[in-house]
Parts: C-alpha cells; structure tokens; sequence
C-alpha cells in the first residue's frame, strides 16, 4: 500500500501532500510517487499538470503502456519511470518533451524500435537500459545533442552495425551499449584524446575485428569493458598502460592474445591502478607480473585460460581482493605454505584444474568457495563448519575427497548451495543434512560410495530447489517427508538400490521439471490415485532399469502440460536456474557485504570514495550479471540420450526426455504419448509394448532420438516417423515389424543394426529385398490383418496355399527318407563340383563303409 498516497486528503492543500512540491505560484513542479506498490493504469488527470518538470514514478507496478498524452508535460525536465512495469512500444510524442534534461525509463518492458531523441537539445542523461528495443539506431537519433553526458542503451536487442557517430557526441561521458546485437568493425574515434569519456561497456555485442587503438588514447577512461564479442589481435600491456586513470578494465571473451609480460619493473609500477581486471580467455599463459605491484586489486578474473604451475604466494596478500576467479586453467599447487590469506575474500573459484593435495579453507569471511574438478584429496571439514560462518555456497565436487561426510557441514546456518559430487565418501548421509533443507536450496551427493537410508526428515520448509542423490548405494523407500520440498524442480534419485513403488506423494511439487528414477528397484505401476494435474513443469523423466509394470497411465502423461508447449507457436521452457539466496539485492554491493564485514564495507568505501556512484552501481550490476555466485546456480543432470551417457551440465531450454526403458511396461503404445509434441528423446525400448506404431507420432515433430527396440510391436514403420525430419537415431530393432522400410526417407540413412531382427521388414537399409514392391511376409501380413477383418484376397491365397502344397512334396521325402535325402545331397555335389572347380571328390573308409566326399583339391 502506498505510504504517501493514504495522507493525500482533498480538503487539504495539494502542495501539502507527500511527494508534492509546488512553486511560488502554486502550480505543482515535482511529483514523486516513487516504490509505491501503485498499479494499474496513469489517470489521465496526470497530464492536466502542464507546469510539471519533474516526475518520479519509479518502483511501481502498472504493467500497462506508456500514455500518448505524456506530450501534454511539455515542461517536464526530469522524467524517471524505471522499474514500473511499463510495457508495449514508446510512443514517439516521448520526442515532443524538448525540454528534458534526464529520462530514465530503464528495466521496464518496451518494445518496437528506438524512437529518435535530436529534438531533446537540453537532454544529458538517457537511460533506456534493460528493456527489449529492437532494430537499428541510425545517427540522426543522437543527432545535435551537444549536452549528453550520459547514454544507456544496454540490454535490449538492438542491432545492426556498431552506432561509432555516437563517439563524436562532444560532452558525453558514459556510454553503456551492452549486450545488444551490434555487429561489425569499430571505427577510430576521432580526437580520442580531447574526449571526455569515463566510462565505455560495450560488453556481449558481436563486434569484430581490432580494438581500435584510438580507444587506448581516451586519457578520462575510468571504465573499459570490451567482453564477449569477436574482438581479435593482439594488446600489449604498454597500450593499457597509457590509460592513467584506468580502474576496471575488462576484456575477457574475445578471440584476444594479451601480451602481459614486462621488459622491465618500471613498467609495472608506473601501471594504472586497477581495482577490477578480467582477463578471462585472453590466451594468458602466466600470472601477469604486474599485478603484483597493484596492492588495491579488488576483483581478479584470470579463468579459461593456459596458466599452468602453481598459484603464487602473493596473490593472496591483496588486503582489498574480494573476487578471485583462476578457474579453467591448468594450475597444480599453491607456491608454497598459504600464511598471509586475505581475510577479505568473498569469493574464490579455483574449478577445473589439477590442484592436489590439501584445499585451503582460511579464509574466514568468504561467502562462495568452488573447489570442484581438481585432485583435492583432504580439507579441514571441521574449520569450515566452524570458522566460516557466512558460507552459503560450497562445492567439492569432481575431486579425491574419501570417508564420511562430516556433520559440521550443518554448523553452517546460512549455507544456500552444498556439492559433494563424484568423490568417494562413503557412510550414510548425516540426519543433519536433511533436516537443513529449511535453508539448502541445493544437495548434491550423487556419484559417491553413500550407504544406507535416506533419513525421512526433510523439514516442513524444505526450500530444496535441487536434490541429487544418484549414483550411490542407498536403499529402502523414498522418504515421505520429501513432499514437503514445494519448490524442487530436479529430483535425482538414480543408480541406487531403492525399492519402493512410483512416489505418487511427489505430485502436490507443481515445480518439478527433473525426476530421475532410473536404475533401482522401484516396482508396480506408476498410475496414481486421484491424478489431478501432477507434474505439470516435468520435462525429463528417466524411469529407465527398474520393474515398473503395467501400461502407460493416460492421464498421467495428459497431465504432463510442459511437454506438451508448440516451440513453432512461440512457447518456451524456463531454464532450471534458480536464487540461492532468495533476499539478495545484487544492486547494492555495500548492503551484500554489510552483515559479513564491517572492516572491510569501511576499506572498501574509502578505497572507492573518488570514483562516480554510478560506476560502483554499474561494475556491481556487471559483476551480477556474469554470474559469479552470488545469487544462482545452474543445474546439472545426467541422462541416457542417443544411447550416450549425457550431463547437461545446464539443462537446456528447449530438452525434453521420457526414457520408460528396461522395464515391464505394456499393452499398445497410448495415444495420449503423442501430444507431448515437445519431446525431443523418448526411450520405450526393453518393455513388453504391443500392437502397431502409432502413425501419430509424427506429431513429435522435435523428436531426435527414438528407440522401440525389444519390445513385440507388429505391423509397418508408419511412414508419418520417417518425416521426422530431426531423428538422428533410430532403433526400432527386436519387434515383430513388417514391410518396407520407408523409402526416400531420413531413415534409410540408419545403420541396418536399426532394424535388425524383425523378420518381415524388408528394403535398405536391409539387405533383403523386397518382392514386387512388398516383401512376402508383409503381404501375407496384410491379408490376415486387413482393414474390415473379415475380406480375404482369394487370388493371393490360392498362390500362398500353392506354393506351401509344392514345397511339402518336395521336402517332406527329404527329410523322412533317407534315401531321397542321400540322392539330393549327391546331385548338390555333383553341382558344386562343376560350378567350382576348386573342389573335388575323396573317398574315405568310416566303419568299414565307403564314403565319397567334397574338399578344396591341394
């Protein structure tokens, strides 16, 4: 409820009312109804204030379109409708408010093309940032605005050539174009060196070719971020270090060499005084040398590079370092005994290299620690659980860890995000564990040596986003209480030893998106009582390798409404990413680090006391944005797709997968399984399934993988699945099909091993012919099996009947007399001995009886 907008009362005066000023005329100047909770649409008695110049309806709620009478605000100076959920295309009256001086309409949902600004000559700060604008900016938008100081077009969708005329607008001091769609080369920029630019992102475009150099002779430059684009060529150190005045650089994700080696000291100490530096994929193949001189670094991200031997001893003396990233390269050791750990370290990601040995844990305010796939094979569990208090996220996984898992783990009050995949603990999982699910958003021990029961305890406010205990040696039920997880969306329980029956409690979890089942001995239909609407967000399901019997439920699969989207028509799946930390503002970098450490939020806002607020919001916003911990995690699951083992390390958008496989399912294949016409792998294989392939999974039009092999399906491959114009593998193999292959179809291109073992399919790729265009099983086929049931081809049953007649006379005396049988071998010798000149006639004595015989003469 709005806290101004309740004292507002008519029989007072309105230049009283909260949020309003008026001038000495009376006449209201400034509205703020700023983060107000309003919703709903603008009243149009809004634009009768024709003396308003400034306007602040930021933080509302209207999710409605921006009224076309905002032109009757002629004198408007301040607009800002950021963050109020506005939607739909800018009107372009926004062009006939000429006498703006600041217009923020960022984080909204605009739409439809940029509208053109040259008529706003007094307008210095433009912020259209994080909004969908598409199309092109041509130059004229910008055109005369001799007063922009500041311009932020950055994520939206706007495209085309890299808008360079913007670099000649003569005040302008922060321009901020990223993750946009910009393509092409950047110019020079004339008279770089009497710009007045501080700051330049034009980070997650896909502009190409060289860094111009001119950018490195902007001398004002606070803030230079280059990151993912198609930038190529090769920077040396000395052309960064003419920026003097240089603290974030960031050029990371390019197809960039950085040569960061120094001839002589001097160079490094004369350095600009980085606070923030990403280097990440820049082809680094040391730690740069002058870092080390650069005692106020704060965030350091030298990842994905080729950096190999150990991580040296000063890095970790930085007083002000806060974000560590050395993941992604080929380091092996630290250089020498760890003594002087900065103890300001939020967050240190040393994932994906060969470290061994002993993993460091002093550091006693960090908040995101990731030490996975490395060769760690011990860790102070116990001052983890005792002297990092604020550690929300934790991950060992893909390293040499052994024993049981230690219960100090649970000492962490705040722990969002624990993984201690693929190691070798063994023991049970400690009753702690699950009883923190109140505060764990994800759990993931799968791929270790874990005994025992799962512990039925998960709290009544479990907030489990993500639960993977695969792979392990756990038996018994599954718990009960996991009912109480409403918000999981991946649920992996796979390659154990569980018996029970289908977990139909599971279905009040709406949120579900993973469940995978596969390999236990879970038993009995997965039909459940009372199905309403279970499951409505799963798109994988892996029930593969258990002994689930019976037939496909039809109204659990109708019930599957994910699977069901059209991705033609435009719908989506959501990626499985979720918040670890619900209450985080990733906005405010001071209020992230408030309750963590007083000592260093002091440090820290000294150390930045010179630089311009916007530039710490800005940096803090960027760091957010590449995902450095702070706030998300990005799923993992491991499936069978294609017949490979496959983790998708993020579950895609667009992949959906029901693997049924190596169980007792049967009956027909229902009806109901080809309206989930977004599945892109279904695995039917092993089962018990009868009576024909439905024509109607050609409804599957994403399909990609299909396997129906060894089960006892009859009739043809219905020519509606070889139109399945994605499948790239097939296996149909082990059934009861008939008739020919589809021909001038994608399915011929299938190895024969496809369609083995099926005695009445016929055509490539099969070596058996067809005959006359049908094989003569599939004829006999269709006769017994015709359309109506009951009319018979007289003429082709004369013909079958005729040639069974035929073919006893002829082998009946064969095979009851011996006689006949010694003649007929005879004449077959006789034969082979004329057509192959090779062999010939020996006679041999066995049991004193003459015998000829036929062998390859010598």
């Amino acid at each position: 409820m709005s806290q101004k907008l309740v004292h507002w009362n008519q029989s007072d005066d309105c230049c009283e009312w909260y949020g309003v000023t008026c001038n000495n005329k009376g006449h209201v100047i400034t509205l703020d109804l700023s983060n107000e909770f309003i919703s709903g649409q603008l009243q149009s008695s809004l634009f009768n204030l024709k003396h308003l110049e400034n306007l602040n309806l930021a933080y509302n709620e209207f999710h409605s379109e921006i009224h076309s009478e905002f032109q009757n605000l002629n004198n408007l100076k301040y607009l800002n409708l950021s963050n109020a959920g506005f939607q739909g295309k800018l009107p372009n009256s926004i062009s006939d408010l000429t006498q703006l001086v600041h217009l923020d309409l960022s984080f909204n949902n605009f739409t439809g093309p940029l509208p053109s600004f040259n008529r706003s000559k007094s307008l210095k700060v433009l912020s259209l940032n994080h909004n969908n604008f598409k199309g092109l900016v041509p130059s004229t938008h910008f055109e005369g605005l001799i007063n922009l100081m500041s311009i932020d077009l950055g994520d939206n969708s706007l495209e085309g050539n890299f808008p360079s005329s913007l670099f000649r607008l003569q005040s302008l001091q922060i321009l901020m174009l990223y993750y946009n769609k910009f393509d092409g080369h950047l110019e020079e920029i004339p008279n770089a060196s009497l710009s007045l630019l501080e700051m330049v992102d034009l980070s997650g475009n896909n502009i190409e070719g060289p860094i111009p150099l001119s950018i490195f002779k902007l001398k004002r430059l606070l803030l230079l971020q280059l990151s993912k684009n198609k930038f190529n060529g090769t920077i040396q150190l000395d052309v960064i270090g003419r920026l003097q005045n240089l603290s974030t650089l960031d050029l990371a994700h390019n197809n960039l060499f950085v040569d960061a080696s120094i001839r002589h000291e001097h160079e490094a100490s004369s350095f600009p005084n980085l606070k923030r530096l990403w280097l990440a994929s820049c082809n680094l193949s040391a730690f740069p040398e002058f870092l080390k001189y650069k005692s106020s670094m704060q965030f350091l991200d030298l990842s994905s590079n080729q950096i190999s031997g150990p991580i040296p001893n000063w890095i970790w003396s930085f007083d002000y370092m806060v974000i560590l990233n050395v993941s992604y390269n080929f380091l092996t050791d630290f250089e020498g005994p760890i003594h002087n750990l900065s103890s300001n370290l939020l967050k240190l990601d040393l994932h994906s290299n060969k470290l061994q040995g002993h993993a460091p844990t002093s550091f006693k305010n960090a908040i995101y620690l990731d030490y996975s796939s490395n060769r760690f094979n011990s860790i102070n569990f116990a001052e983890i659980g005792g002297h990092i208090p604020f550690l929300y996220f934790l991950s060992l996984s893909n390293n040499s860890f052994n024993g049981r898992i230690h219960e100090s783990f649970c000492n962490i009050s705040g722990l969002r995000a624990l993984d201690l995949s693929h190691n070798s603990f063994n023991g049970s999982i400690p009753i702690c564990l699950t009883r923190m699910s109140s505060t764990l958003r994800l759990l993931d021990l799968g791929g270790n040596q874990l005994n025992g029961y799962v512990s039925d305890t998960f709290s009544t406010s479990c907030s489990l986003r993500f639960l993977d205990l695969s792979g392990n040696h756990l038996r018994g039920t599954i718990p009960k209480s996991l009912a109480n997880c409403k918000h999981l969306q991946v649920l992996d329980l796979g390659k154990n030893q569980l018996t029970d029956g289908f977990p139909c409690f599971l279905n009040n979890i709406s949120s579900l998106k993973v469940m995978v089942l596969r390999t236990n001995k879970l038993h009995g239909n997965i039909e459940c009582p009372n199905n309403i609407g279970p499951w409505e967000t799963l798109q994988i399901v892996d029930l593969a390798a258990n002994n689930f019997s019976g037939i496909l439920p039809a109204k659990l699969l109708q019930s599957w409404q994910a699977l069901m989207i059209d991705e033609d028509k435009g719908g989506k799946f959501g990626h499985l990413y979720f918040n670890l930390y619900d209450d985080f503002n990733p906005l405010n970098f001071m209020a992230a680090i408030v309750d963590l450490n007083i000592e260093l939020q002091m440090k820290l806002a000294k150390l930045n006391a010179a630089e311009p607020p916007f530039l710490i919001d800005h940096i803090v916003s960027h760091i957010f944005e590449e995902g450095v911990g702070l706030r998300s995690y990005e799923d993992s699951v491991t499936i069978v797709n294609k017949g490979h083992q496959l983790n998708l390390v993020k579950i895609l958008i667009a992949f959906t997968s029901l693997d049924f496989s190596s169980n007792h399912f049967e009956g027909p294949i229902p009806e109901e399984l080809m309206s989930l016409t977004a599945l892109h792998a279904l695995n039917l294989s092993q089962n018990g399934f009868s009576g024909r392939i439905p024509s109607s999974l050609g409804n599957l039009k994403h399909l990609e993988s299909l396997d129906l092999s060894v089960n006892s399906l009859i009739g043809e491959i219905p020519i509606e699945v070889a139109r399945l114009s994605f499948l790239s593998v097939v296996n149909l193999s082990c059934n009861d099909l008939v008739g020919r292959i589809p021909t001038g179809t994608q399915i011929q291109s299938f190895e024969a091993d496809s369609f083995k073992d099926n005695e009445g399919l016929c055509g490539p790729p099969l070596t058996q012919n067809c005959s006359s265009g049908k094989s003569l099983s599939q004829e006999a086929y269709e006769t017994a099996y015709s359309d109506d049931g009951s009319s018979v081809d007289w003429n082709f049953l004369s013909v079958e009947l005729g040639l069974t007649f035929g073919l006893g006379i002829f082998l009946l005396p064969l095979i009851y007399l011996k006689r006949w049988r010694i003649w007929y071998w005879k004449k077959v010798d006789d034969m082979l001995c004329r057509i192959v000149p090779q062999l010939g006639f020996v006679y041999e004595n066995r049991r004193g009886e003459k015998h000829r015989i036929l062998r390859r003469k010598k």
